[in-house]
């Protein structure tokens, strides 16, 4: 009886250590991101999440490009969002903030937003229009 509630309880520590991770670079620099494509993963996003390293992240993908918008409901990590459009050049960063409510969106049409750790673009110089390569 033990060991099975150690199990469950250590379930989904195992489960969130088992990320798929996709190669992405944008400015040459070289990022592991897991992918969230289906809507079951954008709604859960980079949630309950308690640290990324600097070379982690998130990309939600949709079908078509539209105004995209993001907030950090029980997120508590502080986060770079970068938009990016349908050809893959970023549009924009916003800057999102723990457990916050408020949604940050895209001011054009976006096709990808990119989940980074706060600081992450700024401190790699990576600005409007750098391009997404998906290795």
């Amino acid at each position: 009886m033990i060991k099975l509630l150690f199990l469950l309880l250590l379930a989904p520590v195992l489960a969130s250590s088992d990320k798929q991770c996709s190669s992405i670079s944008i400015e040459k620099l070289n990022l592991c991101v897991e992918l969230a494509i289906s809507q079951r993963e954008k709604s859960k996003g980079l949630m309950y999440r308690k640290d990324l390293s600097n070379s982690d992240g998130m990309l939600f993908v949709w079908e078509n490009a539209g105004k995209r918008c993001m907030w950090m409901k029980n997120t508590y990590i502080p986060l770079d969002l970068g938009f990016f459009r349908e050809d893959m050049t970023l549009i924009e960063v916003k800057k999102l903030s723990p457990r916050s409510l408020n949604s940050v969106c895209s001011s054009e049409p976006a096709k990808y937003a990119l989940e980074l750790s706060k600081g992450w673009f700024s401190s790699h110089n990576v600005k409007d229009n750098s391009k997404l390569i998906l290795n």
